[in-house]
């Protein structure tokens, strides 16, 4: 029998969940359905007396690898999210396959193989092994990533480039992506969803703050708290003022070093 955790917090997505579950697996029990960063951190911290972990990324309070970074885990994951930029975050919390939702039952049956042929092939020291390669996986995709130094801007009539060094933030709105510029110019850019634009952007440097703008650091001038879970952002001499979301700020508090 496999004892299995769900760490979901949209009960239609634990519904289909188990219901895969119970097409792949003749035995098994699930220990424990979690729906919050909270609940999660103080469940992990109590046992650990199962076998594997389906877990979503994004919860209502927060990012769940704000639990894996400080729980020392001895299973592994499977991962269901409705996010692809998490995938080198993943795998480096013990993930053994990464599904995107909307998910197939056919997706799911290859996750479950995958778990089911690592049962008794795990080395002892296979967290310290995982860490090892990932580490080396992520120099070498760092290494090879090259990203804008400008945009092309398409006009009617012309095509501009605008420097990515002069952007202060992006901006989401209606399936389209606005940069603006020091001098608070407004460039609709090429790109149509934040996934794509962000392969080309520093992480160093850029840091999406909700799910809809993401600012650039050199133009961060102070941060305030506006409540408990977030912040408001001050950008380019104080012109332009933002928010985090609640389930971005501390890993915003992070990235800036505070």
């Amino acid at each position: 029998m496999y004892k299995i955790v769900i760490i979901e917090d949209e009960a239609p997505a634990r519904k289909k969940l188990k219901r895969f579950i119970k097409q792949a697996c003749a035995s098994y029990e699930i220990v424990a359905e979690l729906e919050t960063v909270t609940d999660a951190r103080a469940f992990l911290a109590q046992t650990q007396d199962f076998d594997i972990i389906f877990s979503d990324i994004e919860l209502r309070d927060g990012s769940v690898f704000n639990v894996y970074d400080k729980v020392s885990l001895h299973c592994p994951i499977i991962f269901a999210t409705a996010y692809n930029e998490f995938l080198m975050n993943a795998f480096e919390a013990n993930g053994i396959a990464y599904l995107l939702k909307p998910y197939s039952f056919e997706q799911f049956s290859k996750a479950w193989d995958k778990f089911i042929r690592l049962q008794g092939k795990l080395p002892a020291n296979y967290n310290e092994l995982i860490g090892s390669i990932n580490n080396l996986l992520k120099e070498r995709q760092e290494s090879n990533v090259e990203y804008k130094t400008q945009f092309a801007i398409k006009l009617n009539k012309e095509i501009y480039f605008l420097k990515v060094v002069d952007m202060v933030y992006l901006q989401s709105d209606n399936g389209v992506i606005f940069a603006f510029d020091q001098m608070n110019k407004r460039h609709i850019m090429p790109q149509t969803v934040f996934k794509e634009i962000e392969l080309f952007l520093d992480p160093k440097e850029f840091f999406r703050i909700n799910r809809s703008e993401i600012v650039q650091r050199k133009f961060i001038d102070k941060i305030e708290r506006y409540n408990k879970n977030t912040v408001t952002v001050f950008l380019n001499s104080e012109s332009k003022v933002l928010k985090t979301s609640q389930n971005k700020t501390g890993d915003f508090n992070s990235w800036l070093g505070i």
